[in-house]
């Protein structure tokens, strides 16, 4: 592809395999995905979408097989050294993950104000300015992610994965519980991110219509009957 000619590949996985209780969930996967480009992961429930992604992310260490992040070894890699590329990454679970004894803006720059000293004053300015591009009103700051909609909650999960300015950004099922027209627009706020300020970007989905608004790439998951997977 021509608009990759300057590109390099910035995520490699390489004969990636995990089980759990002699259950095989993910065999031999590999792919690959260049800087500024979107992966949708799809597949059935229960496939390893989201067990691959956490493979990924660190949460979860592979039986088997290569994770590469920006040309760094992801397995067995010391913790210190870790945690360094894990500042590169933004990341939004399937439920949210939200803090529910922090108000919204805590929430946003939870992961900035662990790295960075800041006081109240500055830590609202910062997600006030990052909501402000997700379409969230100032009002919504001072509040308990319980007392917002559960398409509100995702877009300050977007806002708390994107503070930080990163490189990759991996969504866990950005639609799960959304109505439809809900959806669409988590959908695009997700595409104009990752357009808008490069960022390479996994999804994993169950919705079609999130593969073809975000998805360049695609990695599906296939069960079978022995409950294992493998890309195709």
């Amino acid at each position: 592809m021509e608009k990759r000619k300057n590109k390099k590949i910035v995520i490699k996985v390489s004969d990636l395999s995990k089980s759990f209780n002699n259950n095989i969930v993910l065999k031999n996967i590999n792919f690959q995905l260049f800087e500024g480009e979107s992966l949708a992961i799809i597949g059935a429930s229960g496939s390893g979408k989201s067990v691959l992604l956490k493979n990924i992310i660190g949460i979860l260490q592979p039986d088997k097989g290569s994770i590469e992040i920006n040309n760094t070894e992801m397995v067995n890699l010391p913790r210190n050294l870790k945690e360094k590329i894990l500042l590169d990454l933004g990341i939004t679970f399937q439920h949210g993950a939200l803090f529910d004894s922090l108000k919204n803006w805590e929430n946003i720059i939870f992961k900035k104000a662990n790295k960075e000293k800041m006081n109240n004053k500055q830590g609202k300015k910062l997600a006030f300015s990052i909501i402000k591009q997700l379409g969230l009103q100032p009002e919504i700051l001072d509040l308990y992610p319980s007392e917002i909609s559960g398409g509100m909650q995702k877009r300050v999960a977007i806002a708390r994965a994107v503070v930080m300015n990163p490189k990759y950004l991996f969504c866990d099922e950005p639609n799960s519980g959304l109505d439809p027209k809900t959806a669409i627009l988590i959908d695009k706020l997700i595409h104009e991110i990752t357009t808008e300020y490069q960022i390479t970007t996994v999804i994993n989905s169950h919705d079609m219509n999130s593969v073809i608004e975000i998805g360049e790439n695609i990695v599906f998951l296939k069960v079978f009957r022995t409950n294992s997977c493998k890309d195709s």
